[in-house]
Parts: structure tokens; sequence; C-alpha cells
């Protein structure tokens, strides 16, 4: 099982690391990680990498796309593929900063529809990998 920390980047930001995001990994890698920083000093990090989600967007534009799949379901902002003949279990969970995706395939159903988005960075913290998801190719 995977777990990818989904993150909508300001567009400067992007834009200046779009072919190199190992500065933004490592920085939300460190306020993961680190519970000595202060509170202000993390949210004025934050607040210089990371756009908040549109979550009433997000949640339309996911319910729209897979309404009609038989293994799709969603309760509130927690969206869930589970699909036994592919195999595929996955869940999301939409967040104010961030969203949280689990998944126990290589390339979730969920990562095509949100890679129209080229500001979103995928992190996965436990295994350090870390890439914008419109630079998948699915």
């Amino acid at each position: 099982m995977r777990t990818f920390y989904i993150f909508k980047i300001l567009p400067e930001m992007a834009i200046l690391t779009k072919d190199n995001p190992y500065n933004i990994f490592y920085n939300i890698e460190h306020l993961k990680k680190n519970n000595n920083i202060s509170l202000d000093v993390s949210i004025n990090i934050i607040k210089q990498l990371i756009c908040p989600l549109d979550i009433n967007k997000l949640n339309k534009r996911l319910t729209n796309k897979y309404k009609d799949n038989l293994y799709y379901q969603k309760v509130f902002n927690t969206h869930q593929i589970f699909n036994k003949y592919r195999p595929e279990d996955t869940k999301l969970i939409i967040k104010n900063f961030y969203i949280l995706l689990r998944t126990n395939t290589v390339k979730p159903s969920f990562f095509k529809e949100l890679s129209y988005d080229s500001d979103l960075l995928a992190c996965d913290f436990e295994n350090r990998d870390y890439f914008w998801l419109n630079q998948l190719g699915i």
C-alpha cells in the first residue's frame, strides 16, 4: 500500500521548480517530520509553497467523472475505487491543503483525472518519491 500526499503548489513555485521539484518535496517533508518548528513558522512556509484546495470543485469533478463506475463510491470528501478485477483499492480524501491518496496499485485511476491540473505535486514520504501529476503521461 502506498500513501501519497498531493499538494497544489503556488503557480510561481511550480514554474520555478517544474524540472526539479526536490526543494518543495524537501521543505514539506521537513515540516512533516519536524515537530520542533513553531506553528507560525510552519504556516508561513506552507503559505509560500501551497495553495488551498477548492474542495467543492474537486468533489464535483471526481463525482462527475466516476459516477457511472460500478466500483466507485463517495462519502463526503472521501472517494474510493475498489475494483477486484483490476485489482485496485484506492481511497482519496480531500483536505483543505492536500489530498491524501492510499492505493495498492502503481497508477491509480484518480491520477488520470487529477493530472489535468499542472500544479499538483504528489509526494510519497515513506518511499521518498515525488512527481508532478501532469508529467505522468497517463
